[in-house]
């Protein structure tokens, strides 16, 4: 009925719409008091959060809670596009996570902005808002006071069927002459459970047109729950939040029951709770979660069970801590967080009709990461014995100080998930021991053995949802790549100890923490360069392979001789090198484990060559750096190019050698891998002489030929030697009875022998970059 009492024809619901104007209300009071939905400002101009309605999240949590139907609508400033864009922007950010039955309203009246510009350019605004509203997935509609409607709203947009009008004519009835789906009638209402004066609305026509969901059996079960400081709450219906929201209170328990009347219907539920994981599922009306502990519930799973329950849905969702309320989800999967350290401070539960829409949206239910406290592990350290616990990528173990690991143990930390984490490790002069799990040790204590590899892997349930990745820092290379999932991290057959460990949980099929390349190390399976230095004072050293420094550095030691070879070829071929010895230069190639350079002559090697051959060259490529007196490790070169220093005197000191799958990435820098003495640039030449022929080279100003003898040149070459650019030198001569002869060009023989004909004048010249 209107103000008057007369019936209103075509009213179907009474609706009220809400801004911070109408302050705190309490919305189970209004629920009572006969009104059938609710339209929510959410806030009003461009996306600016200073702009958002103060009272929306209330408002929205409160109609969502006590299931009230709702709409949402956001008051317009704008005068173009742009203002548009960003207001559909703000709209679409307070809509995440939120279903609104009546839709979104654009509400056009502004005077003072949108007023002020030309209807087509209103149609324009509308247009761009509404669009990307649509885009979204949500019912779009448009509100206007019937003056605007009539007047300001004209342009052929607004025609548009798909979206809803909402017609403010403040009267005993409306007289909007066009179709519209909800009229406000009055700014002047009074309902209970508000504070004042509230707008009052009535939706025409079908009630079915304004997409309100299912109605909810409110007895079909009840809850309660437990929260900080607060104990147990008052029991509450279908629909209806448990615990609290805006007090930071954490949930810590609930129980929820079946009503009476619904035959075998069941209900069973579980928590995850903080620090422990999660519990087992209890049913109908018993608690989940603890009491007395100060633990959060985190995550919860909710089911339906019984010959009844295929007649039904079981929706909830979660309020967590600096999430807010998360989405919905049904039937027995996970809401809420795990691994986030997130306390649950609010749970909603709504059983409806099988097939029924949800009561919201159903995306970002849950978010999971990493265990709650991760991956744990010690080490076990030669000098030091078991170290602290580390956890999560950390490193255990202790790198940089040439320290065994002699054993290690692993924990899975509150696992959300059933299984193990099980671990074995190869020792020193043992191999592989067999498998422990779950904190037990691998490896060994007061043997003085070191672990040289290890294996690491889930099982069960964690398996399915995690990948386990590992890597360790072994003598002589450092830090080796990841492997996951029981694979080998280490070396074998190398007698390298472990000195440090760092294992890691992915989300299964996540990203590797880092590069997976060369994790393990088997010498019976690799190819392997191996190398021997005789270095000055201590002879031949031991041998080292694959980017090990072969030589001693840091104690200014001449490196004297070098022997290479390859170790399980998977091809044909070999490797030559040769070595550039103090006094002497280049020597020639050896092969395959010969001595390059030489012993007890007291030289020292100054650089080095080295190639591969046959189809072990097709596959390979052979790196190699040197060390060497005052500029230490230079760069790195392959495949027969020079490292080291030629003409500076400089020793070698050491060496690094390893074979890269051919095309693959070098080890590192290839600047500077080789440094030699600047050559200077000459001008060279040789003259031809009566009596003399050829006589030798001259460069640089020195005098060409032969001179106080009376003797004729007949001949004459020129050549830059050592150019630093590009170009060359051209010349012809005039000769006896000939006159000039074509140019010649570095090197050539201008002139003629033979013939006794002398040279009587000559032109020089340079070309390209050297002119």
């Amino acid at each position: 009925m209107n103000s008057i009492g007369q019936v209103i024809e075509g009213a179907t619901k009474k609706g009220i719409d809400v801004s911070h104007h109408q302050g705190v209300i309490d919305w189970e009071k209004v629920k009572k008091d006969g009104i059938d939905f609710a339209i929510i400002r959410c806030g009003y101009g461009g996306d600016y959060q200073s702009y958002d309605d103060r009272y929306w999240v209330r408002n929205v949590t409160e109609c969502e809670r006590l299931g009230i139907p709702y709409g949402v609508y956001l008051y317009s400033y704008s005068e173009n596009i742009e203002d548009a864009k960003s207001e559909a922007a703000h709209a679409l950010r307070l809509l995440k996570g939120h279903k609104p039955a009546y839709g979104i309203y654009y509400d056009l009246e502004d005077e003072n902005t949108t007023g002020r510009v030309s209807n087509t350019t209103i149609g324009t605004i509308a247009k761009t808002f509404c669009d990307q509203l649509s885009s979204a997935g949500y019912k779009v509609g448009i509100y206007a006071s019937k003056y605007w409607w009539t007047e300001r709203l004209t342009s052929s947009v607004f025609k548009n069927e798909k979206w809803s009008k909402w017609v403010a004519q403040y009267n005993t009835s409306c007289t909007y002459e066009g179709s519209y789906d909800i009229w406000q009638c009055t700014s002047t209402g009074s309902v209970a459970g508000i504070n004042g004066a509230v707008d009052l609305n009535f939706w025409m026509g079908d009630p079915q047109n304004s997409n309100t969901s299912t109605s909810i059996d409110r007895n079909i079960i009840s809850s309660t729950g437990h929260v900080q400081a607060d104990g147990w709450t008052a029991s509450v219906q279908n629909g209806d939040q448990i615990g609290v929201t805006g007090q930071s209170k954490r949930l810590e328990a609930f129980q929820i029951k079946i009503g009476n009347g619904y035959g075998d219907l069941g209900i069973r539920y579980a928590s995850f709770v903080e620090d422990q994981g999660w519990q087992a599922y209890v049913t109908s009306g018993k608690t989940s979660g603890t009491t007395g502990e100060s633990k959060a519930v985190q995550a919860v799973k909710i089911q339906l069970t019984g010959s009844k329950a295929s007649n039904y849905d079981v929706y909830y969702r979660a309020h967590v801590q600096t999430y807010g309320w998360l989405g919905w989800t049904k039937n027995g999967a996970a809401a809420g967080t795990t691994g986030y350290e997130k306390r649950m401070e609010a749970l909603q539960v709504m059983i409806l009709p099988k097939g029924a829409a949800a009561p919201g949206a159903l995306s970002n239910a849950y978010k999971e990461k990493a265990l709650t406290k991760g991956i744990g592990y010690e080490a076990h350290m030669q000098t030091y014995c078991w170290l602290g616990e580390v956890a999560n990528g950390a490193t255990g173990g202790i790198t940089g100080q040439s320290k065994r690991m002699e054993a290690l143990q692993i924990n899975l930390k509150y696992p959300q998930y059933s299984g193990d984490v099980s671990y074995r490790a190869y020792v020193q002069n043992t191999g592989w021991q067999g498998w422990v799990k779950n904190g037990a040790t691998a490896g060994t204590t007061g043997k003085n053995l070191q672990m040289e590899a290890v294996q690491i892997k889930l099982t069960g349930k964690m398996a399915e949802k995690y990948d386990i990745y590992y890597r360790v820092h072994t003598q002589t290379y450092g830090w080796l790549g990841w492997t996951k999932n029981g694979a080998s991290a280490g070396t074998n057959g190398y007698n390298k100890r472990i000195e440090g460990i760092q294992i890691r949980l992915v989300a299964k099929g996540g990203a590797a923490p880092g590069s997976t390349s060369g994790a393990y190390k088997d010498r019976s399976k690799t190819t392997n360069v191996v190398y021997q230095a005789h270095m000055q004072t201590y002879c031949w050293l031991g041998e080292v392979m694959n980017g090990a420094t072969g030589g001693v550095t840091g104690q200014y030691k001449r490196m004297e001789a070098l022997k290479i070879s390859l170790e399980n070829k998977k091809y044909s071929g070999g490797i030559q090198y040769r070595a550039h010895l103090q006094n002497t230069g280049w020597q020639g190639w050896k092969s395959n484990g010969e001595m390059a350079g030489t012993t007890g002559q007291s030289r020292q090697m100054e650089a080095i060559q080295i190639k591969l051959t046959g189809k072990m060259a097709e596959k390979y490529d052979i790196y190699y750096r040197a060390h060497v007196q005052t500029y230490g490790w230079l760069g790195w070169t392959k495949n027969g190019a020079k490292a080291g220093t030629e003409g500076l005197s400089k020793r070698m000191e050491g060496i690094q050698i390893q074979l890269v799958e051919k095309g693959g990435a070098a080890p590192g820098s290839t600047s500077g891998s080789f440094k030699e003495k600047e050559k200077p640039q000459n001008i060279v030449y040789q003259a031809h002489m009566q009596t003399y022929c050829w006589l030798g080279e001259v460069m640089n100003g020195a005098t060409g030929g032969v001179t106080g003898q009376y003797k004729r040149m007949e001949a004459l070459k020129i050549k830059i030697q050592n150019p630093k650019y590009s170009g060359g030198v051209q010349y012809r001569a005039h000769l006896q009875t000939t006159g000039w002869q074509g140019w010649k060009s570095n090197g050539e023989m201008a002139g003629t022998t033979g013939q006794y004909r002398r040279m009587e004048a000559v032109q020089i010249k340079l070309t390209g970059k050297m002119a």
